[in-house]
């Protein structure tokens, strides 16, 4: 008799997390790079920031549905939601809510739903 592996309802969502935070880190550390090296306007910032969270949130849905295998879309929402958390857990620390937050959420959010759909979708190699 086979036993069925085990594995943590937890587990995709916390390696998605874990790679999309990584990816925005990386692209966010060569977005900083890339701006001091061109001495860019402090705009500029602005969009790589939310250039990397786009990347970072779509990579933590993607590695999420390839690793639990269906429901693409609910587990790239709720990656993308989880994303967002300490954003929104340090906006309400420091009472600075803007238009632009809830850009960035409903960036992450559909990001990482597109991503989540993406992994599950993926073709298998042989």
């Amino acid at each position: 008799m086979r036993k069925h592996k085990q594995n943590s309802r937890l587990l995709p969502y916390a390696a998605g997390l874990t790679v999309g935070y990584t990816a925005a880190l990386l692209v966010s550390a060569l977005a900083a790079a890339l701006l001091s090296l061109t001495d860019a306007a402090a705009q500029t910032a602005g969009a790589a920031a939310v250039l990397a969270m786009s990347i970072g949130s779509f990579l933590c849905g993607r590695t999420a549905g390839i690793i639990k295998h269906r429901d693409g879309l609910k587990t790239g929402v709720l990656c993308g939601l989880a994303f967002v958390l300490p954003l929104l857990i340090l906006s309400a620390i420091f009472g600075r809510w803007s238009a632009m937050f809830f850009v960035k959420l409903l960036l992450c959010t559909a990001f990482a739903a597109v991503g989540g759909v993406a992994g599950v979708n993926r073709e298998e190699k042989p």
